[in-house]
């Protein structure tokens, strides 16, 4: 055998054992990474979806159970623990039962958080908290009076001329009636007087008063939340009925505890969120920790105590002031401060009837909630929509009443 031939056959065998090594170096080396790498692409996906959309959060409460005192859902991968009182939750249940609330539904909200403490809807409607399309009615009144305070335009002292009695629903009226009365800014809030606020729309003009709605959360598609919708008016007469909360405008409970938690919050809006924190169960570890997020400033923080102290002029002079419940709650609780805007119109949509609102707040002992409630009642009826409210407050307030102060501040730092 030649040497020649030998040399290439070793060279051979030396080619062939190096791509032997190679081969079995690329079989052995670990592709398994391409599972877990899946997997932790996936366990944060479910964390920043659940964050980032409202309804989710919603859709997975109603999945809760509680556990240790707290509201949790257990989806396999993840525990997340829920921001609802349970507490302050089952007492609102039963008073809907009580009450036998058909059409319904109550939330309250921290408002220096935007933590929800309670969310209830009546049994036979459980969603009603989310419906987006019941008329805002006067409670619109709030997006105005801001509009005219924050714009400088008037204050709670500023008198206007203006036509009609109080519950007049026509701007006709309103700007043409031979009738004039002098009516005063906070005591129309207060008593919710039509006609200064349609004269106070015309003031505010059109594109001014959109503004606001819209920086209150109107016509808003963030974070899959049930914002309220308005359609523009399309004259001066439809403008001057949408002011008064009587033009083409929606709401919903949410959105209503939103608009009195900006209000609470010195004029800024946070996120609104059931979200406490979220525990990885695999590792037992906590992936997410609540934190206060805010969406924007809405008005100065002038304004907003402004249209607060209005708001508790309602409760003690205005259209609540003689309401049995808000009467028995400030009896009970004289120390407590309440207050809100009222709206009532009738329902078009399923079910009709008469809507009824209270959208404010509670502050007693050294802790605070920003509330909303709402039932369309037809001629047979044990609670108004204004009173869920005050009874709910209630029993808050015999539950919180010697409790210490909520930690922090008004989150309105990182707002301008």
């Amino acid at each position: 055998m030649s040497r020649k031939f030998i040399l290439i056959l070793l060279t051979l065998t030396v080619f062939a054992f190096g791509i032997s090594l190679i081969t079995t170096g690329t079989e052995t080396k670990p592709e398994a990474p391409t599972k877990p790498v899946k997997s932790r692409q996936k366990e944060p996906s479910f964390v920043k979806e659940l964050l980032s959309d409202f309804s989710m959060q919603y859709r997975l409460f109603k999945k809760a159970t509680l556990e240790n005192g707290r509201y949790t859902y257990n989806n396999g991968r993840y525990t997340v623990v829920f921001t609802v009182d349970p507490q302050f939750q089952q007492k609102v249940e039963a008073e809907f039962k009580r009450f036998k609330v058909k059409y319904g539904a109550f939330v309250a909200e921290e408002p220096y958080t935007g933590k929800i403490v309670a969310v209830v809807s009546s049994l036979e409607y459980p969603d009603m908290a989310m419906k987006r399309s019941y008329p805002t009615a006067s409670t619109f009144k709030i997006v105005t009076a801001a509009a005219a305070l924050d714009s400088g335009l008037a204050t709670p002292k500023t008198e206007l001329v203006c036509g009609g009695v109080g519950d007049s629903c026509s701007p006709s009226v309103w700007l043409n009636s031979p009738f004039k009365v002098k009516r005063e800014f906070a005591q129309s809030f207060a008593t919710s007087a039509n006609p200064f606020f349609g004269n106070l729309g015309r003031l505010i003009g059109k594109e001014k008063l959109l503004k606001y709605a819209r920086l209150f959360g109107f016509n808003s598609k963030l974070y899959n939340f049930p914002w309220g919708i308005y359609r523009e008016p399309l004259d001066g007469y439809e403008l001057a009925l949408m002011a008064a909360g009587l033009g083409d405008t929606t709401t919903s409970p949410f959105h209503q505890a939103v608009i009195a938690q900006t209000i609470l919050n010195n004029g800024v809006m946070l996120k609104p969120t059931f979200i406490e924190k979220i525990i990885d169960n695999k590792t037992g570890k906590v992936v997410y920790t609540f934190k206060p997020e805010v969406i924007r400033r809405v008005v100065k923080p002038e304004t907003a105590k402004e249209i607060e102290r209005m708001m508790e002029l309602t409760v003690k002079l205005g259209t609540v002031s003689r309401r049995r419940y808000f009467l028995q709650l400030r009896r009970r609780y004289p120390d407590a401060v309440i207050g809100g805007k009222t709206g009532t119109l009738t329902e078009k949509s399923y079910p009709e009837g008469r809507c009824e609102w209270f959208t404010g707040f509670l502050k007693v002992g050294d802790r605070t909630i920003a509330l909303s409630s709402v039932a369309v009642n037809n001629w047979l009826y044990y609670i108004s929509g204004y009173e869920i409210a005050a009874v709910a407050a209630m029993d808050f307030a015999k539950l919180y009443q010697n409790y210490a102060k909520l930690e922090g501040e008004p989150c309105a730092s990182s707002a301008k």
